[in-house]
This record gives C-alpha cells, structure tokens and sequence, in this order.
C-alpha cells in the first residue's frame, strides 16, 4: 500500500514539475530601421525587386530536428525574410528608386545564407524528467544584396554582410523516447514561445543574433547602396564643339540638396546591449 501510495505521489509530483517547466518567450520584433512611409520617387530610374533568396545549411543532430528550438529558429527565419525585404523596398524608395515588376532599369538581388551546427550531443537520461540532451549550437549569418544594370551585368554593386553567435550556446532540451515512463516526462513543446526554462537564456542569445544580423544587412544596403541616377547623366563628359568660346560659359552651381532621411535607431547600433527584443 504505501508504495502505491509513493508512486501516485511519484506521479503528481511530476505532474506538477511539468507544468511548472515552461515559460513562454516571444519571437523577436524586428523593428524597422527606417521610417515606413515614403512617397514614390519620381527619378525616372526604375527598379527590380522580387524576393530574398534564402539559403540554409544545417549540421545538427536529429534530436535538435524534433526540438521546439528548431521550430522557434524557422519560425524566426521566416520573420527575418518578411522584414527584411519590407524594409528593402523602402531603402530603394529612399535612394530615389521607382520599384517595377519587370523591364526595369536595375535589378536587385539578395541571397541571406543560415548555417546552424550542433557539437558535442550528449544524451542523458533523469528518472523524473526522461531522456535530453545537452549539446552546442552556433549560428552564422550571411547576406549578399546585388544592384545590376539590367543592360550591362558588369555595372554592378555588390552588398554584404556578416553576423554570428560570439560563442557557443549551451543546449539542454527534452526528447522523446518510448520506455515506458511518460507519465514522469517533461511534456515536449511544439509551439516556438514555449519553452523549457532550460532553454529559455539560449533562444534568448539566438533571438539577439537574428536582430543583429537584421539590422547590421539594411545598415550595409542603406549606407552602401548608390542614389537612383539617370543613366544618361552617368556617361562621360560630353565632347566640346570645334570654336567653343569657354570665356562665355557661366559655371552652373547646383544647391546642395542636404539629406533629410536618418536611419533610425542610430542609438540602439553601438552594441547588442542596446537591442529591444521584446516589447
């Protein structure tokens, strides 16, 4: 009878532990970087721009596979390409550019590549809260954003960026297994925001790591990418006429034209101390 007794309590005490193992971490906010609404250009120079290209590598284990981390990391890739071509389209506006479906001026293209890899997998197993494991995870971020002269490939300008983990992170995540003591398991997750609490301080590093990677890419394209130019002011100097009188020439003095747009957030860009996750 009283080991009866013990294994009820065994049950409720793990019953309780379960519920009580959770906490619930939102996705990041991807603020924008630049103010969201801006005019149409009226430059002349059009634009191509379709979607991001993403590209992802991965080396880790199939335990990681099944985990609700992995879930949590797609989901985030999923907001990190919305956001970024958002706020793409409104870079190009700044920069003076006309967006166009097709038969445009200039094309953009941008390739983000995501390479994940797991190390040192150890799988354990605890009486209470069945088998996990405790692993590494690093994450390395690249992103290529090509502007091409639709009419000659050469004339082009190429924008990079590169963002990763500053170390490892330390993994310690449930998995499932079929020996019989799922009552004392920990209840396996598969929504991204619930979380172990064990994993609660990785997903948070990994969050930041995808913030910085968002906003080191449009940093780069804003600051590196040419203002829209007709490309008939884009030729060399002209020929002078055969008895050109330069003593009658007035020197043209253009005003100059102070760029009013900021990128925002000049104040969160000096480290990840000053990124705003959650709101």
């Amino acid at each position: 009878m009283k080991k009866y007794i013990l294994i009820l309590s065994a049950f409720f005490l793990a019953a309780c532990g379960s519920s009580s193992s959770f906490t619930n971490l939102s996705l990041p906010n991807f603020k924008p970087q630049v103010q969201t609404q801006v005019q149409n250009a009226n430059s002349g120079v059009s634009i191509e721009f379709a979607s991001i290209n993403m590209e992802q590598n991965n080396n880790y284990s199939d335990f990681f596979e099944n985990s609700v981390l992995k879930l949590r990391i797609e989901r985030e890739i999923e907001l990190l390409k919305q956001n970024l071509e958002e706020q793409i389209e409104t870079i190009v506006k700044l920069k003076g550019y006309e967006l166009k479906d097709s038969n445009a001026d200039y094309k953009l293209n941008g390739l983000v590549s995501i390479y994940i890899e797991e190390k040192d997998v150890q799988k354990n197993s605890s009486f209470m809260s069945g088998d996990f494991v405790k692993s590494n995870l690093g994450i390395n971020f690249k992103a290529k954003i090509e502007l091409v002269d639709a009419e000659n490939s050469q004339n082009s300008t190429q924008i990079s960026s590169d963002t990763k983990l500053d170390s490892l992170v330390e993994l310690n995540y449930p998995i499932k297994n079929d020996d019989g003591l799922s009552m004392f398991k920990t209840t396996i997750s598969n929504v991204p925001t619930e979380l172990s609490k064990e994993l609660a301080k990785p997903a948070f590093e990994i969050d930041k790591s995808f913030l910085a990677f968002y906003k080191n890419t449009l940093n780069s394209l804003y600051n590196n990418m040419p203002l829209a130019e007709k490309k008939e002011e884009k030729s060399s100097f002209n020929s002078f006429e055969e008895n050109t009188n330069f003593e009658n020439i007035e020197p043209k003095i253009e005003p100059k034209q102070e760029n009013t747009t900021e990128f925002l957030d000049k104040s969160e860009e000096k480290d990840l101390g000053g990124i705003e996750i959650f709101e």
